[in-house]
């Protein structure tokens, strides 16, 4: 796996910084974790499929390392000095993140949005902050309303407050479909009929980082789940 020199000699002095590295090296290990590199894409909105889940899957992996794994922990409780997930509980380094996120935007999303093989920048960081409640989401076992307006306030409304307009008409509902469709179409084909994509991974992170993906039935009605929930708070979806 290679990164521009630009990204490995950046420098970790503060939280924002730290995630600003987890993002990029998110996104990078879900594409092997994911194997994309086995598939090929047809068009552009097969490319399209593929990037906009690196930014989903990569976002659960930096959470999840955060949350679990030893040698990040250490970075975060030794050389930065903040206890993860300390007292105030799992989103307490969440406006850090959000503030690496919109640095991702600038320096990565909008470069990269010039290119039809990728989704737009607002897309982009969209589809992380959707990474940051789906970790949550099975992290807790269950959604958390409160949890999830914080975090999505803390990862998208403060840090892109300037351009929150302007997200409102970046993407139809008819494409946000084909691109999930796609992504389903490509991962089960990664599968190619094993329980998983990349095997190996540890049964306590399987539910959070797991590549079984369910079939378009299955995946119909476990998104219909969620939305009913969602609209029992009161929110339209």
């Amino acid at each position: 796996m290679q990164f521009s020199y630009r990204f490995a000699d950046s420098t970790v002095s503060d939280h924002s910084d730290l995630f600003y590295c987890l993002i990029i090296a998110g996104h990078e290990l879900a594409h092997w974790a994911n194997a994309h590199t086995k598939h090929l894409d047809k068009d552009d909105l097969d490319s399209k499929a593929i990037e906009m889940w690196a930014d989903f899957f990569g976002t659960r992996l930096v959470f999840t390392a955060v949350a679990r794994c030893t040698n990040v922990k250490a970075i975060i409780t030794g050389r930065l000095r903040t206890p993860a997930f300390e007292a105030a509980g799992p989103d307490a380094l969440l406006p850090q993140y959000g503030r690496a996120l919109r640095r991702v935007y600038d320096n990565v999303f909008v470069p990269a949005g010039l290119s039809p093989k990728y989704p737009s920048p607002k897309e982009r960081a969209r589809i992380c902050s959707a990474g940051v409640t789906s970790f949550f989401y099975r992290h807790l076992g269950q959604m958390h309303q409160g949890r999830i307006i914080f975090a999505l306030r803390s990862v998208l409304l403060d840090p892109f407050k300037d351009l929150l307009d302007l997200f409102q008409d970046d993407v139809t509902p008819d494409d946000s479909d084909e691109l999930s469709y796609r992504n389903i179409e490509i991962h089960l084909g990664l599968k190619q009929g094993r329980p998983l994509i990349t095997p190996g991974v540890r049964p306590e992170f399987n539910q959070l980082v797991g590549t079984h993906y369910l079939g378009h039935a299955e995946n119909q009605v476990h998104r219909e789940e969620l939305r009913d929930k969602v609209r029992a708070w009161g929110v339209d979806v």
